[in-house]
C-alpha cells in the first residue's frame, strides 16, 4: 500500500475527467490521513500520562497488510444519537406520557434541543463530567452547532411541503475535510457537487465562502481563493428548502476523520482497573482511556471493538483503507408502503447518492460504503413520504428512518508478532505538563474561523499550512496549551520562527503570533512541529502542521499579514473549544 485512498474511492467519480486535479486530491488526501495516523500513534505525551505510545495502532503505509475477509471486521453501530435516548426517555416519559415520548425522542433528533426546549419550556440538561458519578454538575445537551446533537457519523436534513409534510430526507456520513481538501484543489467541483447532490442550481460559489466580520470573504494566501465555510448556507441545520439548508458533508465538532482515527488508536491500549483487571465494559473504557463520549452509539462501540481485538486476540490494529465512516443500507422491512404506493416497494423511495453499496475497490472492505443516502417517493408516485409508515408510525422524523439503519467503520489486524499488549491505568494527569500545540494556521483564518465560530459549531481547516523556501511567511498564528513567552519552537533544519505578537488566553492556552524564515536550501515536505518550555524538554512532534514548498509555488498576494489579537469573546471560544 503506498497511498490512503479517499472515502469510497470517490475522487475517482469526482475528478473522473480532470486527471491532473485528481492526483492532487488523492496526493493531499492520503498525506492527510497519514499525518492522523502518526499523531494518533504518538497519543498524548505531552498533558496525560499512560497515552504513549499506542504502539499496537501500526500504519499500514509502514506496515504493509492487505485487507481480506479473515483480517478485517466491520465495526457498526446505530445512526439514531444514542445520547438522546439514555438522556431524555424518561424525562419525556414523565413530560409526555408513555405513549407519545418516543415520537418527542424522534422529534428532538430532527430539530434539536435549542428548538425543541423553546417549543416545549423544557430544559435539556445533561452531566458535565458523566464519568464521575458523583459530580452532579449539569450543562446544556450538545454538541454545539447547526447539526451538533446528531454526532454517530450521521446527519441529515428533512425537506417538507407547504402543508409540512416530509418529502425528502438527506443522510450524509460524510467527513468535512475531504471537503476542505476538495475545496483547495477545486471550489468550482465542490460547488458543481453541491448543486448536484441537493439538487439544486440555485447554490453560487459565493454562497460557499468564509467570511470575516466586516462579510468580506477570507483569502487563503496558499491559492489565492476565499476560504470554505463548512456551515454555510446549503450545509447548515436539519432541515432543508430551496432557498438554504441542506446536509451535504458533517457538521458535528465530534463527527471528524480525525477523531475517528485518533479514537481507534487510543483503544489499542488495554486499561486495567485499580485492581489490575482489564477493563472491557466500553463506557468505563472511555473514561478510562478519555477518548470519545460515552452513551453515544460510536464512540463505545468503536472503543470497544477496537479494545477486545487486541485484548482478544492479541491483534495490532489499522482502521482499514479507504477509512472513512460509511452508512449502510436500511432495514427495508421495518417500512410499510401505503395503499397508494400502487405497486412501488420501499426500496423505490431509497437512493445512494455518493458512495456505493458495494466496494468497488480491488481489496477487501466489508459491508457497504455509502456516504450520501436520500429517502424521497419516486417522480409521478402518487404518495408522499408522510405516508410511509416504520415500525408501524407513519414518516414524521427523518430520524425515524435514522432508526432503521447503521454507520459503519472497519479494522484490519495483523498478529502482534509475540509482543504482550500495552496494559496500563487510566490516563492521569502528569507531574510536569509539557508545551503542546493546537492549531498552526494564518492567523485571518484564525479570526474569521472563530468569528463563524467554528469549532465551535463545527470544524477548523484540516488543510497543511504551505510556505514557500527562501523567504519569510509573516502572520502565521499558532495556538497552543502550557507553553509560555519563551517557548521554542523547532520545525527542523533550515527553518526559523520568530514571535511578533504573543497573547495568553488564559487556562493554560496561548496565542503566538509568528513569521517563519525557510532557508533557500531547506528539504521540501511536511515540517513536524515540537515545542519546548526548556532546552532539557523532551521534543515531541505534531505532524501534518507545515509544509516547505518549493519558491514561486504559492500566488503573490499583495495582502498585508495579520497579527490582530483575540478579543475578549475569541478567547472564551477558543478556551471553550481547547478545554
Amino acid at each position: 500500500m503506498t497511498k490512503f485512498d479517499t472515502p469510497a474511492y470517490q475522487a475517482e467519480k469526482d475528478f473522473k475527467d480532470y486527471p491532473d486535479l485528481k492526483n492532487q486530491i488523492e496526493n493531499a488526501w492520503s498525506n492527510y490521513v497519514k499525518y492522523c495516523t502518526v499523531n494518533s500513534q504518538m497519543g498524548n505525551p505531552w498533558s496525560s500520562t499512560y497515552d504513549h505510545p499506542r504502539s499496537w495502532y501500526f500504519n499500514p503505509l509502514v506496515t504493509p497488510v492487505v485487507p481480506v475477509k479473515n483480517n478485517t471486521v466491520p465495526i457498526q453501530w446505530g445512526a439514531f444519537p444514542n445520547r438522546i435516548n439514555y438522556y431524555f426517555t424518561t424525562l419525556f416519559i414523565d413530560s409526555f406520557g408513555k405513549a407519545d415520548a418516543p415520537d418527542k425522542l424522534h422529534e428532538l433528533a430532527d430539530i434539536g434541543p435549542g428548538a425543541f426546549s423553546k417549543k416545549y419550556g423544557i430544559a435539556l440538561a445533561v452531566a458535565k463530567k458523566p464519568c464521575d458519578p458523583t459530580n452532579t454538575e449539569t450543562k446544556p445537551f450538545g454538541p454545539s452547532g447547526p447539526r451538533g446533537w446528531q454526532d454517530e457519523y450521521c446527519e441529515w436534513a428533512v425537506t417538507r411541503d407547504a402543508d409540512g409534510d416530509i418529502i425528502a430526507v438527506d443522510f450524509t456520513h460524510e467527513n468535512p475535510e475531504y471537503w476542505f481538501h476538495m475545496w483547495k484543489v477545486s471550489p468550482d467541483m465542490v460547488v458543481s457537487l453541491y448543486q448536484e447532490i441537493l439538487n439544486n442550481p440555485n447554490v453560487q460559489q459565493e454562497d460557499l465562502y468564509l467570511l470575516d466580520e466586516n462579510g468580506n470573504p477570507v483569502i487563503v494566501r496558499e491559492t489565492g481563493q476565499p476560504a470554505y465555510n463548512p456551515i454555510n448556507k446549503w450545509n447548515n441545520g436539519p432541515s432543508a428548502t430551496n432557498e438554504g439548508g441542506g446536509a451535504v458533508h458533517l457538521t458535528s465538532p465530534p463527527n471528524s476523520l480525525g477523531a475517528e482515527i485518533y479514537l481507534g488508536a487510543a483503544a489499542t491500549i488495554l486499561r486495567v482497573d485499580d485492581k489490575g483487571n482489564v477493563i472491557t465494559d466500553p463506557n468505563q473504557l472511555i473514561c478510562a482511556a478519555q477518548y470519545g463520549q460515552i452513551y453515544r452509539n460510536s464512540d463505545p462501540r468503536i472503543g470497544q471493538n477496537v479494545n477486545s481485538l487486541v485484548y482478544n486476540n492479541k491483534l495490532k490494529i489499522s482502521l482499514t483503507n479507504p477509512i472513512a465512516l460509511y452508512g449502510q443500507l436500511p432495514d427495508f422491512t421495518q417500512f410499510k408502503m401505503p395503499d397508494s404506493a400502487e405497486g412501488y416497494k420501499i426500496e423505490d423511495c431509497y437512493k445512494i447518492i455518493r458512495g456505493t453499496d458495494t466496494n468497488p475497490g480491488s481489496t477487501f472492505y466489508p459491508f457497504n460504503m455509502i456516504l450520501h443516502s436520500r429517502f424521497e417517493a419516486p417522480a409521478g408516485a402518487k404518495f408522499k413520504l408522510s405516508e410511509i409508515s416504520v415500525k408501524g408510525s407513519l414518516i414524521r422524523w427523518g430520524s425515524q428512518i435514522a432508526d432503521t439503519f447503521k454507520v459503519q467503520l472497519a479494522g484490519t489486524g495483523i498478529p502482534g508478532g509475540g509482543d504482550t499488549p500495552q496494559k496500563y491505568p487510566a490516563v492521569g494527569d502528569p507531574e510536569v505538563t509539557l508545551p503542546s500545540v493546537q492549531y498552526v494556521l494564518d492567523n485571518n483564518l484564525l479570526q474569521a474561523s472563530l468569528y463563524n465560530r467554528l469549532n465551535t459549531f463545527s470544524n477548523l481547516t484540516s488543510c497543511i499550512t504551505q510556505v514557500e523556501a527562501g523567504i519569510t511567511t509573516s502572520g502565521i498564528a499558532i495556538l497552543t496549551s502550557d507553553a509560555n513567552k519563551e517557548t521554542g519552537f523547532d520545525f527542523g533544519a533550515g527553518i526559523s520562527v520568530s514571535v511578533t505578537d504573543y497573547q495568553d488566553l488564559g487556562n493554560d492556552n496561548q496565542l503566538f503570533i509568528v513569521d517563519i524564515t525557510v532557508h533557500s536550501a531547506a528539504v521540501l515536505g511536511e515540517k513536524p512541529l515540537a515545542l519546548f518550555n526548556n532546552a532539557s524538554d523532551p521534543k515531541y512532534s505534531i505532524a501534518g502542521v507545515l509544509e516547505v514548498v518549493a519558491p514561486g509555488s504559492l500566488p503573490k498576494l499583495n495582502v498585508t499579514p495579520n497579527h490582530k489579537l483575540l478579543s475578549d469573546q475569541q478567547i472564551k471560544q477558543v478556551q471553550k473549544m481547547l478545554k
